[in-house]
């Protein structure tokens, strides 16, 4: 059964959803930099004896950012785990309403998620914040990709709160249920 005002809903999810699909892209590509960074210094280690000083914390920066702006994907196609055990025991509406309970609780959970990570990026930038390592990263630009991240997790839970309020099922993916 189809909720009379999905059109509506349509003009709020497909902007989350190509955010979303951005957001992945930037995922991927960090992945990239940090395969490229590491190659990069084993091969300067190995074959000049020379290391880049950055390399480590470039690479750890870039695996938070993979994983937060992975995150809205990851919930949009069903490719986290879910526990659907005690959704299975319940009537299709019963199931439907604990989805809806789920991504209300998990919207609170990521908004929070996202003040703190904004409050600690903001912080960083007022203060000045650096790492501690030799090159002294500014550490408001590695923040900030967590909190946008975070962000568009936020949305994306939106979003899937508005699927099923317009009858659909939430996306799961094979065998990780």
């Amino acid at each position: 059964m189809r909720n009379p005002a999905s059109p509506a809903f349509a003009a709020i999810i497909t902007p989350i959803d190509r955010l979303t699909e951005a957001a992945n892209l930037l995922a991927a590509l960090s992945l990239l930099g940090i395969f490229i960074l590491i190659a990069c210094e084993i091969l300067l280690r190995n074959l000049a004896g020379y290391s880049l000083p950055f390399a480590w914390d470039v690479a750890a920066y870039l695996m938070a950012t993979s994983f937060m702006l992975a995150g809205a994907s990851a919930l949009k196609s069903g490719s986290h785990v879910r526990v659907t055990a005690i959704g299975e025991t319940l009537s299709s509406t019963g199931a439907r309403r604990l989805d809806m309970v789920a991504c209300l609780v998990g919207l609170v959970i990521c908004v929070a998620l996202s003040v703190a990570l904004t409050d600690m990026a903001v912080l960083s930038a007022l203060r000045g914040s650096t790492s501690s390592s030799v090159i002294r990263i500014p550490l408001v630009y590695p923040q900030s990709a967590l909190a946008i991240g975070a962000i568009i997790l936020n949305l994306q839970m939106l979003a899937q709160f508005l699927r099923l309020l317009r009858g659909e099922t939430l996306s799961t993916g094979p065998g990780l249920e």
